[in-house]
């Protein structure tokens, strides 16, 4: 096989959810730049899809874009939604990468620290960024184990499914990495083991887990503490590469895990962070 035949995606249907934030923007442009024959973008923003789908459609076929507004906490509406594209598409790649950053899960509430998180913190964690994701995978599984075909999930973890924060990081900031974030983000590796265990041999799962990746580039719940100079310095010096990462980093694993490149990987998940959690 050539090489360029062997990253390609070529003729394959990809779902790819959280698709108008930070990472799925750069997902989006990738996935149709390495020939996705069709890429459906999910996002409960429906004014950020319709603005993306118009920026991508300058450089790629309007009819490999196909955008669907969702909300995640609908779970009716979003299991329908979800099926109803599944079944009238030939879909076998489903790229997990939505979560809900906000006070809502905790992110700049004060009372979304470890001290004073509440339930609905957690609960809501646990909806947008666990159950979103297995509700998904099992709509897309279901089907591809039932018709013997062959596909692949991708979930979008951190390198907090594998470390704690450290506190110190966040010494005399109000911000704080909330509790529900990295207990959500172990669970979506333990989804991904569990699901390649399952699924297999039909259905190949794998996880990609990032680490610091500043959002600095459109406002967010976070976008505070993207501007304090002396954070993100820290943040530079906890990794080996001594700098933050940026979404493009992420661009070769991304179609390295949803392309046949690794046809013979399941179950794992690949560490994308500068070296921090070996640190």
């Amino acid at each position: 096989m050539h090489m360029n035949d062997l990253f390609s995606l070529e003729q394959k249907e990809i779902i790819l959810t959280g698709a108008a934030g930070f990472f799925g923007v750069y997902f989006a442009k990738a996935l149709l730049g390495a020939g996705a024959g069709k890429v459906f973008l999910l996002d409960k923003d429906e004014e950020r899809l319709v603005t993306l789908k118009q920026s991508l459609q300058k450089e790629f076929d309007k009819e490999k874009i196909v955008i669907q507004p969702i909300d995640q906490y609908n779970r009716i509406a979003t299991s329908e939604i979800l099926k109803n594209l599944v079944e009238k598409d030939n879909i076998t790649v489903l790229i997990n990468n939505s979560f809900d950053f906000s006070t809502g899960t905790g992110f700049n509430d004060e009372k979304g620290r470890i001290e004073t998180a509440t339930f609905d913190h957690i609960m809501r964690s646990f909806e947008s960024g666990i159950y979103w994701p297995f509700q998904a995978t099992q709509i897309l599984a279901n089907k591809l184990s039932a018709e013997k075909k062959k596909g692949t999930i991708i979930n979008i973890g951190s390198m907090y499914s594998l470390v704690s924060p450290n506190p110190d990081l966040y010494k005399g900031r109000d911000y704080f990495n909330p509790p529900g974030y990295s207990m959500i983000k172990s669970a979506v590796l333990a989804l991904t083991r569990y699901t390649a265990s399952f699924y297999g041999p039909y259905v190949r799962a794998n996880a990609l887990l990032p680490g610091a990746i500043p959002n600095i580039e459109h406002k967010s719940d976070n976008s505070e503490q993207n501007k304090d100079d002396e954070f993100m310095q820290r943040l530079i010096d906890r990794t080996l590469l001594k700098r933050v990462g940026h979404p493009t980093d992420l661009i070769g694993p991304i179609i390295f895990l949803a392309s046949d490149a690794s046809s013979y990987m399941t179950g794992q998940g690949i560490v994308v962070d500068g070296g921090w959690v070996v640190t």
